[in-house]
């Protein structure tokens, strides 16, 4: 029974702590041949336990925090004594001391191409080196990472897997109460209709643009949401747009069905990033039945298709012309034709797909040779 270790650190981390979610879920029934080994701090351990509990899902508590040289070490320690025999490392830090075969899942290289300083970027090329160096499988959810770790990081194409992420079910609605959307926005106190940015606040996200056009689009309200959206930086944004009091709205970070009825309540989904190496909260508002406006950024044209309105990357003019389409125009033949598209398009997705191309991943792993 080969034992599969899974560094679930950022269990609680927006995107990466969905995808380890997701895979944590439904790898151990997918392969009941394997044992895995949730690598987790005391919480994500608990929750373990207490969410995604499996006969052959174990943790091992894992208590060194990520970027620092600490957990390289406990990493490795930690694989060592679990006696695994892979490593699934769900970012692109890979632990330097760990001996077993290692798989690594790169979901941007947005540190790299959009550093915050060149220390950063440094510190970015030299754990990608070591990921070229030790990674037998790379993973990645998008062509254009992949694209980018073939050109960038000089890893060889044969050796990376472009697997998607993907749409959890109960985003299509069916479970949502009566007037389950409206009851949310009245309660959080938005107003109808309001466009939803689901935004961990970092720098890469667009939002100084999209602050910038909401200067010129009336009363409509801009609504924020995720974790990281209320941060320090976004607060501090949002005082230098000189916005007046109720054009934007902060909720911050949401639990899962509060943000399915953020999505279903929204006229549409702004995703207004500088780069994405995946675009989730576009996947989700596609399954939610609400119209997409996505800069052209990374993967997010590769995940929207011919779904969505795609403008230009830092362009207001862009967005605004996005923005009167789908929501304050009256093209409502088209506005249907979007969302229609959207739903189609996202049926291409979904978790299951991810944990069946991952765990042949690991067993691409562990039957490499070089």
């Amino acid at each position: 029974m080969p034992r599969i270790g899974i560094d679930a650190r950022k269990l609680t981390d927006g995107g990466i702590g969905r995808y380890l979610t997701e895979l944590l879920r439904r790898l151990p029934a997918l392969d009941p041949g394997s044992s895995f080994v949730a690598l987790a701090s005391p919480s994500g351990c608990a929750r373990i336990a207490c969410e995604l509990a499996a006969p052959n899902l174990e943790t091992v508590e894992v208590r060194a925090r990520g970027y620092g040289l600490r957990e390289h070490v406990e990493l490795g320690r930690a694989a060592r004594a679990a006696d695994l025999d892979l490593l699934h490392v769900p970012h692109y830090v890979l632990p330097a001391t760990a001996h077993c075969p290692i798989v690594v899942t790169v979901h941007d290289l947005i540190h790299w191409r959009l550093p915050r300083s060149a220390a950063h970027a440094a510190y970015v090329r030299l754990l990608l080196a070591l990921v070229r160096a030790r990674a037998r499988v790379v993973l990645t959810p998008s062509h254009a990472v992949a694209r980018d770790l073939e050109t960038l990081a000089r890893i060889p194409a044969r050796r990376i897997r472009v697997v998607p992420n993907g749409v959890d079910a109960t985003f299509w609605g069916a479970d949502l109460p009566i007037d389950g959307p409206g009851g949310f926005a009245a309660a959080r106190g938005l107003v109808a209709p309001y466009v939803l940015n689901v935004t961990n606040g970092l720098p890469h996200k667009g939002l100084v643009a999209l602050l910038t056009a909401w200067r010129e689009v009336g009363d409509l309200q801009l609504v924020l949401a995720g974790r990281g959206s209320d941060g320090a930086g976004v607060r501090a944004e949002l005082a230098r747009s000189g916005l007046p009091p109720g054009r934007v709205a902060v909720l911050g970070e949401l639990f899962d069905e509060d943000l399915r009825l953020a999505y279903r309540g929204a006229a549409a989904v702004v995703v207004a990033s500088r780069l994405e190496g995946f675009g989730l909260p576009a996947l989700e508002a596609m399954a939610a039945g609400v119209p997409v406006l996505a800069a052209e950024a990374g993967a997010l044209p590769e995940v929207v298709g011919d779904a969505g309105l795609i403008f230009a990357v830092d362009s207001v003019a862009c967005l605004l012309s996005a923005l009167y389409r789908s929501v304050l125009g009256s093209d409502l033949v088209g506005r249907q034709e979007r969302i229609r598209r959207g739903l189609a398009r996202a049926r291409e997705f979904s978790w299951d797909r991810t944990a069946r191309e991952t765990n042949a991943a690991y067993g691409a792993a562990l039957r490499w040779r070089t």
